[in-house]
C-alpha cells in the first residue's frame, strides 16, 4: 500500500511510471497480488496513476468506480481464485 501511495504522489508531480509496452507471456494471477476498483473514465490511466505495470494487478472498472454487486463478485473471484491479497 505504501508503495502504491508513493507512486501516486510521483504521478501527481508529473512523473510517468507505467511502461506501456507488450510484457510478453504472463501468469493469470496478478504479480503484485493487488485488485483495484476504478472509474471507467477513459482519461484515467490507472496503471500510471498507481505505478503499476501490465500484469501487476486486476483492475475492475465501472461507472463511478462504485463497489457494486458485480464489482464485489469480481473482487471475490480475484481474491479466492486468483490469489490477490490487497484491494484499492
Amino acid at each position: 500500500t505504501d508503495k502504491v501511495l508513493e507512486n501516486n504522489r510521483l504521478y501527481a508531480l508529473g512523473e510517468a511510471l507505467h511502461k506501456g509496452k507488450y510484457p510478453g507471456k504472463q501468469r493469470i494471477q496478478p504479480a503484485k497480488r493487488v485488485a483495484v476498483v476504478a472509474c471507467m473514465d477513459a482519461r484515467l490511466d490507472v496503471e500510471d496513476l498507481l505505478g503499476l505495470q501490465t500484469g501487476d494487478a486486476h483492475i475492475i472498472r465501472n461507472a463511478g468506480g462504485v463497489v457494486t454487486d458485480d464489482a464485489i463478485r469480481c473482487l471475490v473471484i480475484s481474491h479466492h481464485l486468483l490469489d490477490t491479497k490487497s484491494s484499492f
